[in-house]
């Protein structure tokens, strides 16, 4: 068994920690536990599209996962990894702590996040208790999550949070937020109007491209007219002004612009029972 860091160190991204057999064998008990945890209760894996946020009993999936960071060549060629050395290597920069595991014949590697509040520093006095009484420590440590992150199945990607999966892996192939040129883009929309547009790039905040992207991901300014957006829109009293020459005026205020972006995504929905209107902050199509 062999556990390894990810970091954000260029000259060693991966490396390996030298462990004794018996902490080798505690470590992968409680990874081997971590993953029955992972998968207990799972009734759907949703392939990822940015624009659904798991449920209880649900996992999202990237299939064709390219790993990039290269897990999957550490686990199989751990000796080819720098061991962990503290002449070296620290645990500053360290994002994420991975093994191999083995089910039922198939290889899985395992996905932990790890966090600057896990080192045990050796910084000061810090004192430990064994043999009923305390001890100075008089070197650094770490201790592990209590869960995992995420699971790599040959090249199927498997996790929850999209959010801290980010923080470890680099996803930007997979979401984005928009660009400057693509805000610019959509707000030169045929559809659209703006009052300044060099205005509307700079005070485009990061909720506001993500949901620029979805919307040029949909089409929906290109499938349908302003006439029909706007009938649309005011089924659930959300205002859209337009300009004389029948463009949606993009709001200069932030909550206005906001609500406009979040119906041209879709958030909007009727109930087909009640007819109540709700807005939901996550969604996919129906099966």
């Amino acid at each position: 068994m062999n556990l390894f860091a990810l970091t954000n160190n260029p000259a060693a991204r991966i490396v390996r920690f030298p462990l004794t057999q018996e902490l080798q064998a505690e470590i992968s008990a409680v990874f081997a536990q971590q993953f029955i945890a992972f998968n207990k209760g799972i009734e759907n894996v949703i392939p990822f599209d940015g624009r659904y946020r798991p449920e209880e009993g649900e996992l999202l999936a990237i299939d064709d996962y390219v790993d990039i960071e290269g897990l999957a060549h550490a686990v199989a060629n751990p000796l080819t990894i720098d061991q962990f050395d503290p002449q070296i290597h620290t645990f500053d920069g360290m994002k994420a702590l991975f093994t191999r595991h083995e089910e039922n014949g198939t290889n899985q590697i395992l996905i932990q996040l790890f966090e600057n509040r896990r080192v045990i520093a050796n910084k000061g006095l810090t004192m430990f208790f064994s043999d009923n009484t305390f001890k100075r420590m008089s070197e650094s440590g770490l201790t592990l999550d209590t869960r995992l992150l995420a699971v790599l199945e040959g090249g199927q990607l498997k996790f929850q949070s999209f959010h801290f999966l980010s923080r470890v892996l680099d996803m930007s192939e997979y979401f984005k937020e928009a660009t400057a040129d693509e805000v610019k883009d959509f707000a030169n929309h045929e559809k659209l109007a703006v009052e300044n547009l060099n205005n509307f790039v700079e005070d485009a905040s990061a909720p506001i491209r993500k949901k620029i992207t979805l919307i040029l991901q949909s089409g929906v300014l290109d499938n349908f007219t302003t006439t029909q957006i706007v009938a649309a829109a005011q089924n659930f009293k959300v205002e859209i002004k337009t300009t004389e020459d029948g463009r949606i005026a993009l709001p200069t205020n932030s909550t206005e612009l906001r609500r406009l972006l979040r119906f041209l995504d879709e958030d909007y929905y009727e109930s087909p029972l009640t007819q109540t209107h709700f807005v939901s902050n996550s969604k996919r199509v129906a099966d």
